[in-house]
C-alpha cells in the first residue's frame, strides 16, 4: 500500500492538493492563499462530530472523528470540509492537473 495519501483540492483559482502521510498520521496542505491553507490545517486537525448513513440514507449516526487517525476519517472529513473552509475537494482531479 502507497503510504501517501493525494487529494487536489481549490479555493477559487488557487489549485492545490492536500497530502497526508498513513503511517505518520500527518497532513500537508498546499495551497498559495495562507488563509485558506491555515484554515483547512486547522480543519484537519480538529475532531467534529458528523452524521453518517448506517442503513439507509434516511437512517444516521452522530460519529466523533479525528481526520488524521485515519484514512478512512480523513477522506470522511474532506466530505465535510467545504461547509468549514470553503475549500473544494476535486475528488476525479489528479494532483498536478491545473484547470
Amino acid at each position: 500500500m502507497e503510504n501517501l495519501y493525494s487529494v487536489a483540492v481549490h479555493f477559487e483559482e488557487d489549485n492545490g492538493y492536500i497530502e497526508y502521510d498513513i503511517q505518520a498520521k500527518t497532513v500537508n496542505v498546499v495551497l498559495k492563499t495562507p488563509e485558506k491553507k491555515a484554515e483547512v490545517e486547522a480543519y484537519l486537525t480538529a475532531s467534529h462530530e458528523i452524521n453518517v448513513p448506517k442503513d439507509t440514507l434516511m437512517d444516521f449516526e452522530k460519529r466523533v472523528i479525528q481526520p488524521l487517525n485515519s484514512l478512512e476519517e480523513l477522506k470522511l472529513a474532506l466530505t465535510r470540509m467545504w461547509d468549514a473552509t470553503e475549500v473544494y475537494v476535486d475528488w476525479s482531479r489528479p494532483v498536478g492537473v491545473e484547470v
